[in-house]
């Protein structure tokens, strides 16, 4: 559970650029040291999907049904939920070169 790395000089990408690549809608990142583009890999958007959508939905009817919470607060706990696991993308997600 690394940050990647440029595929054509190594060079390791840093959080942040990664972060924001991701919240842009999958806008590719291009290596500030040899200039190459990377594009998130097919995988790794399907990975995100996987890890937001499902938990978010079964989660919250648990919330909302089990434990008999408001809606709002259900509401709170999934954008927490979110917050919170889109600073673990930047680790997981695999970008590839355009070459």
């Amino acid at each position: 559970m690394w940050l990647q790395n440029c595929e054509k000089c190594k060079f390791q990408f840093n959080w942040s650029k990664i972060f924001k690549s991701i919240w842009a809608a999958y806008r590719p990142i291009q290596c500030s040291q040899c200039g190459t583009k990377h594009r998130i890999t097919f995988t790794s958007r399907t990975l995100i999907s996987l890890l937001t959508i499902p938990p978010m939905m079964i989660f919250g009817s648990s919330l909302l049904n089990k434990w008999s919470l408001s809606i709002s607060y259900t509401v709170l706990i999934m954008i927490i939920y979110g917050v919170l696991l889109s600073v673990v993308f930047p680790y997981l997600v695999k970008y590839s070169s355009d070459d």
